[in-house]
């Protein structure tokens, strides 16, 4: 039920939200469920995960001494918001205990599987069947056309869900060859019709990882022949600013959301402005999707909790890292991740934090064994 209950919920990604308390403060049924499944769990014995459990706790305490000191500021309304993306980012980041004591080991990667293929199949539907999403843009999503940005209604985040599909399917491949390639090769077709940019960087900086650590370099070869190719043949509808690979308009934004938190940071260097009460400190609207968090996870942390902050929280990671070392999946994730929240605040996203707890729960460094790849071959000497 578990399982069943965490699929159902990734599936419906951001085509429904509603308020919680606050209308700032909005709601996913990937949220439900993750919070439904760490309280059927009751993850507190966490001395078993003191390694990730101590450096999230101290995240949380450095944040909400920010939250309290930016009381005078913003006001309650912003504070609570702040507070509840807060108990959030600290639930999806526990998520991984509560995996472990709800879900088999041996069942988790078929978990993975099948929420790589539904971004897959979604992500491709949508394409086919509803290219132009710029009527959206009412309820402050960006005006996409002719791109992939599946149930998460936006193709950065999208794709790099898919690059974490690519980097699963690579690192286990089906026995069947047959379903192998065409599982392999519908993922990277979703990939890369996102014309996500920071997601082609994630994704080519995993696969050359993946070739220095496992598979040999002939193997990114013909990643990069086939990326090449794929650059060379991507389909070009006309009106969509989106799908120019060359396009500035994007860069200068990205380049604005940086210049802006680096502002924010050297404005209140010490503890920030106050965990996720940015969009407040720049005074974003209270209804866009983008104006929560800037375009890179590290400035974001800087901004909102401070240097104190961004050290505890490179600290949380460099431990998120640690764990990886006896799982290859995890630590290609990692590395891929890191190259995507440098142009979005991938870090934080939920649906990435539940594949990266997912991922963790497994992991050889964690009480439990790793399991064996149920459905795959051992991977490729070169």
């Amino acid at each position: 039920m578990a399982a069943l209950a965490l699929a159902i919920a990734f599936a419906f990604g951001n085509l429904y939200k509603f308020s919680f308390f606050s209308p700032e403060v909005r709601i996913s049924a990937l949220d439900i469920a993750v919070f439904s499944l760490t309280i059927l769990a009751l993850p507190l014995n966490l001395k078993k995960y003191r390694s990730l459990a101590v450096p999230i706790a101290a995240f949380f305490t450095v944040s909400l001494i920010s939250l309290v000191l930016a009381l005078p500021t913003y006001g309650w309304p912003a504070i609570f918001v702040g507070s509840m993306y807060l108990v959030r980012w600290v639930v999806f980041s526990l998520f991984f205990a509560s995996i472990i004591q709800l879900i088999k080991p041996v069942k988790i990667a078929y978990i993975i599987y099948s929420l790589g293929l539904l971004t897959v199949v979604i992500s491709l539907g949508q394409y086919l069947i509803f290219p132009d999403i710029r009527s959206l843009v009412v309820s402050e999503w960006d005006p996409h056309y002719y791109r992939a940005v599946g149930q998460f209604l936006d193709p950065g985040f999208t794709g790099i869900l898919l690059v974490f599909t690519l980097i699963f399917l690579t690192l286990n491949p089906f026995k069947n060859h047959l379903i192998n390639l065409i599982t392999w090769s519908a993922s990277y077709l979703a990939f890369a019709l996102t014309y996500s940019r920071s997601s082609y960087a994630a994704f080519l900086v995993s696969m050359a990882y993946i070739a220095w650590k496992i598979k040999g370099w002939k193997f990114f070869m013909g990643i990069l022949l086939l990326f090449g190719v794929t650059l060379a043949i991507l389909p070009r509808a006309p009106d969509g600013e989106g799908v120019k690979l060359e396009r500035t308009s994007s860069i200068q934004a990205r380049i604005d959301s940086w210049t802006t938190a680096w502002r924010i940071f050297t404005q209140h260097p010490i503890l920030g402005v106050g965990f996720n009460v940015y969009r407040y400190a720049q005074g974003a609207s209270l209804k866009s999707h983008a104006g929560a968090g800037a375009d890179s996870s590290l400035l974001f942390v800087a901004a909102t909790t401070g240097l104190v902050g961004l050290l505890v929280y490179l600290w949380y990671l460099r431990r998120l890292y640690l764990l990886s070392t006896m799982n290859h999946e995890l630590r290609t994730t990692l590395v891929g991740l890191l190259v995507h929240s440098l142009f979005l605040n991938s870090l934080f996203y939920p649906a990435v934090m539940v594949w990266i707890a997912l991922l963790l729960s497994v992991s050889g460094s964690l009480p439990g064994p790793l399991p064996p790849a149920p459905i795959s071959s051992r991977r490729d000497s070169n």
